[in-house]
């Protein structure tokens, strides 16, 4: 990826438009405008080189942006009522992300808000009085596991949910999202993602998991939601991590997987798309920024290989173009408006980007034998301080996060060894 600005980067639809390349075009005239600022006229003649110097992560706006949102969303937010364990997520993450503290009343009405969506029957639902949902329990369990304390971790019935999993498990693999709801990669990586941390894996729970994730690669090389339809970024860092939590990546077909992910990166924005011939979306900047790392392991390749993208084009993109300078948050692009899934998906990104997160090939743990084997596959990633990359101001750091499970590593490690000291529900898999 050129450090250089240039025209000659953006989209070249061969004189035949499309409604598809009339948006990329108007899309890459509001992006080309912001990152026209930073070039120094005098270089224009050979490409221009963009000075990314005075890059600034606004911090306090984008704090400030998210405690506004704790205390009141407009009546237009209703339609996302079944999403009110994301709206803790998202905003306790992103604060602890940004390295901001979480005080003890926010994080009481926190806690005392997602314990209330705890179904009897096993899971957590979106809201109060709705049934319960993989995608709705994934938000809860990452929430609690943000908010942080054994009050927190031990409102999680484990029996339970490991029942409710048991129910939503389909023969081949695959996970129902919610009784009698949709399947797709989402629901594998959910149940794989509550049930690692949990301490609940058994052999009946992850039977054929891999399998049905290796259906799902497309003849492009990423991973749909089901078998027979397009390759998405969500899904393939979806299914991605779910094949690292059962260390078995290597069912799938890594170089085309990889040549996928690379054509996803564009070359003039440097953010990401989700689709081919689809537009550059901040929120991928995590989507498709975090599926890189897990690739690099199971390439097995090492720090100073780096990332198959450009870590620095990243991070220019989401600093320069995805936020929202006047009312703080993060968003999709230009033009757009901030909201909460956007600000912790672009910040995930940003902390993705600056960190190398990974794990060198000669330590990797590939022991499955114990379930003990899981929490430390699960915490021999790291950030590697040689591979730190951080664009604009030094103040621009922020926590790295953990790829696969989407939080700081000092909340994951606390939630896994709680959870870990507990025996596992399924005695048959310690040796």
């Amino acid at each position: 990826m050129a450090t250089s600005f240039s025209f000659d980067y953006r989209y070249d639809d061969n004189e035949h438009d499309s409604e598809t390349s009339l948006k990329q075009a108007e899309v890459e005239d509001s992006i080309g405008d912001i990152y026209l600022k930073r070039v120094d006229p005098d270089t224009l003649s050979h490409g221009g080189d963009i000075d990314d110097s005075t890059h600034r992560l606004l911090r306090s706006k984008h704090t400030q942006f998210i405690h506004d949102c704790l205390h009141g969303l407009s009546s237009g937010f209703a339609a996302l009522d079944a999403s009110q364990p994301w709206f803790a997520f998202w905003s306790l993450n992103s604060l602890d992300i940004m390295g901001c503290d979480i005080d003890p009343l926010l994080r009481r009405r926190a806690l005392s808000t997602v314990k209330q969506f705890q179904s009897p029957a096993g899971g957590f639902c979106g809201g109060n009085k709705q049934m319960p949902h993989l995608a709705g329990t994934f938000a809860s369990i990452m929430a609690i596991a943000v908010i942080g304390g054994e009050d927190a971790y031990s409102t999680i019935d484990r029996g339970k949910m490991y029942q409710w999993l048991m129910t939503m498990k389909r023969a081949d693999g695959s996970f129902y999202m919610h009784e009698g709801g949709e399947v797709d990669v989402r629901g594998v990586y959910c149940a794989m993602v509550i049930a690692s941390l949990l301490n609940i894996m058994t052999p009946e729970l992850v039977a054929n998991c891999a399998e049905f994730i290796a259906q799902c690669q497309t003849c492009e090389g990423g991973i749909g939601p089901y078998p027979g339809v397009e390759a998405h970024g969500g899904y393939t860092l979806c299914g991605l991590a779910a094949l690292d939590i059962l260390d078995k990546t290597d069912v799938l077909d890594l170089t085309r997987l990889a040549r996928w992910m690379c054509s996803r990166q564009l070359a003039f924005e440097g953010g990401f798309n989700g689709r081919t011939n689809k537009l550059v979306d901040g929120c991928y900047s995590y989507w498709m920024g975090g599926a890189f790392p897990i690739l690099q392991k199971a390439l097995k390749r090492s720090q100073k290989d780096d990332y198959l993208y450009s870590r620095s084009a990243l991070q220019r993109y989401i600093l320069a173009c995805c936020q929202a300078t006047r009312a703080g948050g993060l968003r999709d692009k230009p033009g757009k408006s901030p909201d909460l899934y956007h600000t912790m998906y672009c910040l995930l990104g940003l902390s993705l980007s600056q960190h190398y997160v990974g794990v060198e090939p000669s330590d990797q743990v590939t022991d499955t034998s114990s379930v003990y084997g899981v929490p430390v596959r699960m915490m021999q990633w790291g950030a590697i301080s040689s591979g730190l990359q951080v664009l604009g101001v030094r103040s621009n750091l922020v926590k790295p996060v953990h790829p696969v499970y989407s939080v700081p590593f000092a909340p994951l490690a606390s939630f896994v060894k709680y959870f870990y000291s507990l025996p596992p529900l399924a005695e048959s898999l310690v040796n």
